[in-house]
Formats: structure tokens, C-alpha cells, sequence
């Protein structure tokens, strides 16, 4: 099985603590760990169910924020020593991932 960080086209940013967000439709909060082009990998308290497609709001602290689809590549519950959370990834399928002009590369530019 090859690494999933081998088949992405576009470096991922960790924005842990600097990227908030909630998916719009369920009004879940949303921790983004790592960002790029073509995706995102979050914490949630709750999973999501794989395939599905999520209309996500992400925001800076200063406010500033995109409106983003997505669909879950995968969610899988994990604890750490204080909590139990999902972490689950997320490819855009707003029909312009891997583009330079995406919605998130403000974003991204921002925080990295």
C-alpha cells in the first residue's frame, strides 16, 4: 500500500490552532490539522459517514473565510491522552482543486 502523502500533487500546511471551521449543513465544529489545494485533514467529535460530500466554512482568526465542498476520503476515531475525536480526510470537489486561483490559496498563503 503506498503512503498517501506520495500520491498528493500539492504539499499539506499544518494549520493546527491558526484554521477553524464547521460543516454548514450539521453545524459541527471543525479543527483543520493540515491543508492543501486538493484537501484537508480535521478533527470532529463526531465521524462522518466515507464518500459523503460536506459543505465546509473555514475561517482565520481574524475572520476572514471560504466556503468549501468536500468529500471524506476517510474518518477514523482516535484518543489521545485526554479525548476521544475523528480525524478524517477531506478531498475538495469544488472543481478546482490543485488550481492556483483555488478559494483556499489565500488561506493557505496566510498561514503558512
Amino acid at each position: 500500500m503506498s503512503n498517501p502523502a506520495e500520491r498528493r500533487t500539492s504539499p499539506r500546511v499544518e494549520v493546527l490552532g491558526k484554521m477553524r471551521g464547521q460543516v454548514v449543513s450539521m453545524d459541527v465544529p471543525v479543527a483543520v490539522r493540515e491543508i492543501s489545494l486538493g484537501g484537508m485533514s480535521i478533527e470532529t467529535q463526531q465521524g462522518f459517514q466515507v464518500g459523503s460530500v460536506q459543505d465546509f466554512y473555514l475561517t482565520l482568526g481574524d475572520g476572514s473565510g471560504v466556503e468549501l465542498m468536500g468529500r471524506i476520503v476517510y474518518s477514523r476515531l482516535t484518543t489521545d491522552a485526554t479525548r476521544n475525536f475523528y480525524v478524517s480526510g477531506i478531498q475538495f470537489v469544488d472543481g478546482h482543486d490543485e488550481q492556483p486561483d483555488h478559494p483556499v490559496d489565500g488561506l493557505i498563503r496566510r498561514v503558512s
